[in-house]
């Protein structure tokens, strides 16, 4: 019989990036032959994203009817823990370490055995201030049989602060979903960044450094893709130093087009989770400089051969990379070379085959 999966959602028909990568292995593992199914907390419609016929999908609470019900925690517990029984789920996978409060007492009495899959790092869980997070992963230390992160920075960061052992917590990187695409154009002389125009992305940073390398990097242009509540306060502030050859791109549906078009990413980040479009820059052949920001660019990007680490908000650094860039264009294309080989290891099927191996680890411990 089919080893039986439950990904568990909070809300399955947000269109965040927690719900698309949960799809997605949800939908690689039933391509394998496990028996999948997505179970979303709040029943707020269908999924946002595509969810192959062999997933079905369900949902515990009705947000109309049993509102009030939820808060009484124990509540929700119960109907979970009902559910668990009643459908013989063999692993349920929270998508959402919060939800880790219900579901690691849900499984108590059952077969069932827990994964905690986080999608957030430990300095921006610590930043934000959510006490949810915190009170969760204790309960996933005592109940859960393994914890899955997105970097190996933050793996050693979550056993250093929860004293797990080394083994409970595993680096799990998110696939890549692009197409691999070798017909890189160095002369195109664009350097590119994407992302929400908000506080963490630090696009401000990255305009600063442009106005130092402006002048040097001659005959090349920023382009920003990408739209947000800063949007506004960033064109002024291009303006205001008179930036030369700077394109607020907007929001686009056809980011293909603009990596095609692209000689190199440039990441100014405060902080990131597992930074996806590194990964899709390097399936372009995009080299990538980016700050050294916790977490996620220091596992993909090794320093001098698909692209540069800089310094966590060192302006001038990053100015002096993107200039160093800009006059190499040998260098540059054996980057772009090794961008390429460094995409493989993150394919879906070999990200897919890493799930089955802890999947299947924890199933045989159980039936021991």
């Amino acid at each position: 019989m089919a080893t039986k999966i439950c990904f568990i959602s909070g809300v399955i028909a947000r269109a965040g990036g927690t719900e698309r990568v949960g799809c997605i292995i949800a939908n690689a593992l039933a391509s394998r032959g496990y028996d999948v199914e997505i179970l979303s907390f709040w029943n707020h419609g269908e999924p946002f994203y595509s969810v192959d016929k062999n997933v079905k999908v369900n949902y515990l609470l009705e947000p109309k009817t049993e509102g009030k019900l939820y808060r009484t925690y124990i509540y929700p517990i119960i109907k979970l823990h009902r559910y668990i029984k009643k459908n013989q789920i063999d692993i349920v996978i929270d998508i959402d370490t919060k939800l880790s409060q219900y579901t690691s007492y849900a499984i108590c009495g059952t077969n069932c055995r827990q994964i905690a899959w986080e999608h957030f790092n430990y300095w921006t869980m610590e930043k934000q201030g959510d006490r949810r997070w915190f009170q969760a992963k204790k309960l996933i230390k005592k109940y859960a049989s393994k914890l899955v992160v997105l970097t190996e920075q933050d793996r050693l960061k979550h056993i250093k602060e929860y004293n797990l052992d080394p083994e409970f917590v595993i680096a799990m990187p998110n696939p890549s979903l692009a197409n691999v695409k070798s017909d890189y154009d160095y002369t195109n002389k664009t350097f590119l960044a994407v992302g929400r125009l908000a506080w963490e992305k630090r696009f401000d940073l990255l305009l600063d450094a442009w106005k130092i390398a402006q002048e040097k990097c001659l005959g090349w242009k920023l382009i920003i893709v990408g739209t947000g509540e800063l949007e506004d306060e960033l064109k002024a502030q291009t303006d205001k130093n008179k930036l030369s050859n700077v394109i607020f791109a907007g929001h686009s549906n056809e980011m293909d087009k603009y990596y095609r078009e692209a000689s190199c990413l440039v990441l100014s980040s405060e902080y990131e989770g597992f930074p996806m479009v590194i990964l899709e820059a390097f399936s372009f052949g995009l080299p990538a400089i980016a700050f050294n920001c916790k977490t996620g660019p220091s596992d993909l990007i090794i320093e001098g051969e698909n692209g540069y680490l800089v310094e966590a908000g060192n302006v001038d650094e990053l100015a002096a990379k993107m200039v160093t860039f800009s006059l190499n264009k040998s260098m540059a294309d054996q980057m772009s070379n090794s961008a390429l080989q460094s995409i493989k290891e993150y394919s879906l099927d070999s990200i897919t085959s890493r799930w089955c191996d802890v999947i299947d680890e924890i199933i045989e411990k159980s039936r021991r």
